[in-house]
């Protein structure tokens, strides 16, 4: 190998780690530029938004000074950092400070233009129309990490617009053919058509204009029916204050109408319980159950026609038993139609509890025993020794003679006794029960003993 070829080897492996170590750590023709964008005009007391942006081949970091106009704004936040970066912003005498360092591991730098962060301002309220503020901002150094420059700077400005109009009236008010009462003003905002429009007009042509130019004037309620008819113009400012005027217009009637004689419900409906039977226009009478809990029940119908009118009577408060309820249809003609709904409030449920007849309901305490009282005896039946006792009429045994002796005694009508247990006892009625079953096997035997001997 030559000494010429070896260095033209050596050229190109330099000039390759020379490029390489440019694209990593700098650029020698780095450049950036910056700018302030916002609304051309604002309104005093609004607010105003100023994007912050940069543009460049690689810009890793940002630090700024913004100065605005404190006789006409004042900071109030910022918001939309730009992806992938910390951007600061702190506040002092008036100032803004912005800090903004790319956060990626430098694999997120700025190649075009970008918005670093928004910065909000507010318009003071007692700002002139007509008045320019304006934003500055100085860029104390940028870089590529490498590479740095100072020195640029950026600009927005902006005018104080005019306040919107709050001028929400009428310069003019007319319709086509009719007069208005009262004269139109622009304070007035009731009014009533001279006389009766005629049926065949089927709306009235209003003009409306608004005192300002930039309000909105929307018009409802021109088109008519007979009877009477309330038109509405409403007025919206700038501002978004309204005004709105009324005009009220009555229609005649067609010589020739017939007025609807349909005076049927379409549907009649109850807050409780259901219809029974089922709703049918030509059936007028109705029940509902409901329970005792329920005291009262809302009865209402649908008229069939949308001419008629519809009222209930009736709707008190529930007594137990059969409550009336009248529902009352009346046609556009004056023809009545009435619907019948019977309500009947069922009687109050009555348990054990509930009862007041001194039936004792007997629960488990009840019958548990004692066992501290002793051995369980039958109860005893106390009566007075010097009352005379019930008139009897039977035997009595003495224990003493075992002498069987039939007394009557007299009956006493002064003195009351205490109720005497008549209770069967227990065992009376097994021993009859077992006896009848003796008797009755031993005449089965008897039969059958009588019909062997027959054969």
């Amino acid at each position: 190998m030559t000494r010429g070829y070896m260095k033209r080897f050596v050229s190109i492996i330099l000039i390759t780690v020379f490029a390489a170590l440019l694209s990593v750590c700098g650029r020698a023709d780095f450049r950036a530029s910056f700018s302030l964008t916002g609304a051309s005009s604002a309104r005093a007391g609004e607010n105003i938004t100023v994007a912050f942006k940069a543009d460049g081949n690689g810009i890793c970091g940002i630090l700024a000074e913004i100065s605005y106009d404190t006789s006409l704004l004042t900071y109030r936040s910022s918001s939309g950092a730009l992806s992938d970066w910390k951007v600061e912003v702190t506040e002092k005498d008036g100032r803004l400070q912005i800090w903004a360092e790319e956060n990626n591991s430098f694999r997120s730098p700025i190649k075009s233009q970008q918005t670093v962060i928004n910065l909000s301002f507010r318009v003071f309220s007692n700002a002139k129309t007509g008045d320019k503020f304006t934003v500055n901002a100085d860029i104390q150094q940028v870089s590529d990490t490498e590479n740095e420059l100072s020195g640029l700077n950026a600009s927005y400005s902006g005018t104080v617009a005019r306040p919107l109009s709050t001028d929400s009236k009428l310069r003019s008010l007319s319709v086509d053919g009719y007069t208005l009462t009262p004269e139109f003003s622009a304070n007035k905002t009731e009014y009533e058509i001279n006389g009766e429009v005629e049926y065949t007009l089927s709306a009235l042509k209003i003009t409306a204009a608004a005192n300002d130019g930039e309000a909105k004037v929307d018009i409802s309620g021109s088109r008519l029916s007979v009877g009477s008819n309330t038109i509405r113009i409403k007025v919206t400012a700038e501002s978004g204050d309204t005004t709105t005027y009324t005009i009220k217009a009555r229609m005649k009637q067609d010589p020739d109408y017939v007025k609807s004689s349909d005076s049927s419900l379409s549907s009649i409906s109850v807050s409780e319980g259901r219809l029974s039977p089922a709703f049918s226009q030509t059936t007028y009478s109705y029940v509902v159950y409901v329970p005792f809990e329920v005291e009262t029940v809302k009865v209402s119908g649908t008229p069939a026609d949308k001419k008629a009118s519809c009222e209930t009577s009736g709707e008190n408060a529930l007594t137990v038993g059969e409550n009336v309820i009248t529902v009352i249809c009346t046609a556009e003609n004056g023809a009545k139609t009435e619907y019948y709904v019977n309500v009947i409030r069922m009687e109050k449920y009555i348990t054990e509890t509930d009862t007041d007849t001194g039936t004792e309901t007997v629960t488990d305490t009840d019958t548990e025993t004692d066992t501290d009282t002793g051995p369980e005896t039958e109860p005893d039946i106390q009566t007075d020794t010097e009352t005379e006792p019930l008139p009897v009429t039977g035997s009595v045994t003495d224990d003493t003679t075992a002498e069987e002796e039939t007394e009557t005694l007299p009956l006493d009508t002064t003195e009351t006794e205490e109720p005497v247990n008549t209770k069967v006892p227990v065992w009376v009625v097994v021993a009859a029960a077992v006896g009848g079953i003796i008797i009755g096997a031993f005449s089965c035997v008897l039969v059958q003993n009588s019909i062997k001997e027959r054969r």
